[in-house]
């Protein structure tokens, strides 16, 4: 454990401060600025502050979901992050360590990432920001009127979203939630490009990016039960979507247990591995 600990530290000094994690942070930045700007001119138009709950609604958005999921992609793109330091290291902590400091970076930098997605989303509005424990008069009204239309803001305020959860429910479970889909990427990007030895991973993880709009579009929304973009959005677990199964709970058994999964997988790579090379655990 401490070994895989050790190997966990390294990957991330190693991989977060990469000049491609670092452009990619400041396009989130601006993304995430320019998609809240509206919000803002909208309260000092009406001569109100907007209370710090964006996170939630741009966790429900599916054009903010594709880009925060590419951008996902792109952040473990890399996988399995073998640099030059690659075969001393596994020589030293060995194969079953080698794996299991991988799959802890893949959960810590998914947090981080998300972590940062909701740091931008209230530093955004900070200039109109009234701290505030409700979701406010601006929230409100974008939920229950067409006044986003008017100030063009990008995304949709959802009515249930608003009406059923407490600010502080909504991003707490949209963050976890979230977290759980980034990790979900991550550890699919890492196992398929692991096992295959090629970047047949980008590919897998990047179907499942658009599986969420490929529905949407054509197909029957009993799939979204196998996509994991559309279980980290709470707009969908109300109406009739509720009768194929979507529901917050499916949600949490659906990361729960595919998680789980992947990572039995990735942590039986290193078993093998010790096995077939000899190596220490």
């Amino acid at each position: 454990m401490s070994k895989g600990l050790r190997v966990f530290c390294f990957q991330l000094k190693q991989e977060l401060v990469q000049v491609r994690v670092l452009i990619l942070f400041m396009i989130l930045a601006v993304f995430i600025y320019s998609y809240l700007e509206p919000v803002a001119n909208l309260a000092q138009a009406v001569g109100e502050k907007v209370s710090p709950w964006a996170f939630p609604h741009l966790m429900n958005d599916y054009i903010c979901q594709m880009v925060f999921m590419v951008s996902a992609v792109f952040l473990f793109s890399t996988a399995p992050f073998e640099g030059k330091a690659h075969y001393y290291i596994i020589q030293r902590s060995g194969s079953l360590s080698w794996q299991l400091g991988n799959v802890l970076y893949i959960l810590a930098s998914s947090f981080l990432f998300v972590g940062f997605i909701w740091v931008l989303s209230v530093i955004s509005l900070l200039s109109r920001t009234k701290f505030s424990g409700d979701w406010g008069i601006i929230w409100g009204t974008l939920a229950r009127t067409n006044t986003g239309n008017q100030y063009d803001v990008p995304f949709t305020v959802f009515a249930y979203i608003v009406g059923v959860f407490s600010p502080m429910e909504a991003t707490a479970i949209s963050f976890l939630l979230e977290w759980a889909c980034v990790s979900w990427m991550g550890l699919v990007v890492y196992l398929f490009n692991y096992i295959t030895k090629k970047m047949t991973g980008i590919l897998v993880a990047s179907l499942f990016v658009f599986l969420d709009v490929m529905i949407y579009n054509s197909w029957t929304p009993k799939a979204y039960l196998f996509s994991p973009v559309t279980l980290a959005q709470l707009k969908v677990m109300s109406g009739n979507n509720l009768s194929y199964g979507v529901s917050l709970k499916y949600a949490v058994v659906f990361f729960v247990v595919t998680i789980t999964f992947f990572i039995v997988i990735c942590l039986g790579q290193g078993t093998k591995k010790v096995k077939k090379w000899g190596l220490k655990k």
